[in-house]
């Protein structure tokens, strides 16, 4: 008889023959395939980092749906080191940006779930197996975990919920979760450097009947990650959540951190803020979404702020910039209801000079925001 091993899925035991191409082939089946996107480009120094993490889970039963988007540096080199990897699909083709290549990778997927990747990033070696272990256990549609900040000489873990666990139905999803996608309410107000801690599509497993019908659209620019994250959590059933590190971003140095000024940073923010009211009265979603949206717009003064200090204007330039964003009525209405009871002295004060249109001292304490954030 063959050795003892227990299935990963359901914990019941299978017997396998020791070397047995048959037994791995069994053992193969009885789990769900995964299907893992990484669209790549230009990220040579990186990618091995990140395939050897995909490759070496101890979840078996994956596809690895590698899309080379026109890499102009080796990228297609280091990728065709793993073509002996019968896991490893490998396609090329010309530059078209990363939500073309992630419908693509969509397209050829297979796996009855599908998890994204970015390629200088990578995944814990537990993260499949733990994630699919929830998903098939509590049947769910999604199933999502924390994740790590990696820069250069240290890890900053990221915790989205304050539990270790959590399963939702689709009632507790839309509140908790969906929701929340729009923007903080209540004690989520407590900790505002959370609003985005939700956006990204490469910390959950989606199971394919529940993003089949949806694709990455690129006229939401920076906004295509939470746009297509709000579309496939609003018919989710089943929704996990996991205190597990199952993802590491790969952060710029925060020594050496260059910060690049946008320029149409503030009009693609409002535009994206008026696509979400839509959203939010065309599904007839409720008074609490647009009091979530309304929060999201006051705490987008942070970004935009920061982003305004990057420019080369002169500080009363700067200031007067934040001003006008400030005088907006979207911005005016944001204030006008935001509960600053929940914020701490630092959050507090923010958010006091945004509402009084104080923005001299705004870009005097953004600045010493930069200044810090690049040093602790």
């Amino acid at each position: 008889m063959g050795t003892m091993t227990y299935n990963v899925i359901s914990d019941c035991p299978v017997h396998l023959e020791t070397n047995s191409i048959e037994g791995v082939r069994r053992m193969l089946k009885s789990m769900p395939l995964v299907s893992l996107v990484v669209p790549i480009y230009n990220t040579a120094p990186y990618i091995e980092q990140c395939l050897e993490s995909l490759v070496n889970q101890t979840y078996p039963n994956l596809e690895i749906i590698c899309i080379n988007d026109g890499s102009t540096d080796n990228s297609f080199d280091v990728l065709m080191q793993y073509d002996s990897d019968l896991r490893v699909q490998l396609y090329d083709q010309t530059n078209r940006g990363c939500s073309f290549s992630r419908n693509r990778g969509l397209n050829l997927a297979d796996g009855e779930y599908i998890m994204f990747v970015d390629s200088d990033d990578w995944l814990d070696l537990d993260a499949i197996r733990l994630m699919v272990e929830h998903a098939e256990r509590e049947r769910a549609d999604a199933v999502m975990g924390t994740y790590v900040r990696e820069y250069e000489g240290r890890s900053l873990p990221k915790h989205i919920f304050n539990a270790n666990f959590l399963s939702y139905d689709e009632e507790e999803t839309k509140r908790y979760v969906h929701r929340r996608l729009f923007g903080l309410m209540g004690e989520e107000l407590a900790r505002p450097e959370t609003v985005d801690a939700l956006n990204s599509n490469c910390i959950t497993l989606y199971h394919r009947d529940l993003i089949k019908h949806l694709s990455f659209d690129s006229t939401y620019g920076s906004f295509a990650d939470l746009y297509y994250q709000i579309r496939a959590l609003e018919n989710c059933k089943r929704f996990i959540y996991i205190d597990y590190p199952v993802y590491h971003y790969r952060k710029t140095n925060v020594t050496s951190m260059t910060s690049t000024y946008q320029t149409n940073l503030i009009a693609s923010r409002i535009e994206f803020f008026h696509i979400l009211m839509r959203y939010i009265e065309e599904r007839n979603l409720g008074e609490d979404y647009n009091r979530a949206l309304y929060n999201r717009i006051a705490l987008s003064m942070i970004g935009i702020g920061l982003n305004e200090i990057w420019s080369q204007k002169s500080l009363l330039n700067q200031a007067e910039t934040l001003k006008q964003v400030l005088r907006q009525k979207e911005f005016r209405q944001a204030y006008s209801q935001i509960d600053m009871k929940y914020f701490d002295l630092k959050w507090r004060t923010f958010f006091q000079l945004c509402k009084r249109e104080q923005t001299i001292s705004l870009v005097l304490m953004l600045r010493s925001v930069d200044y810090l954030r690049k040093r602790v």
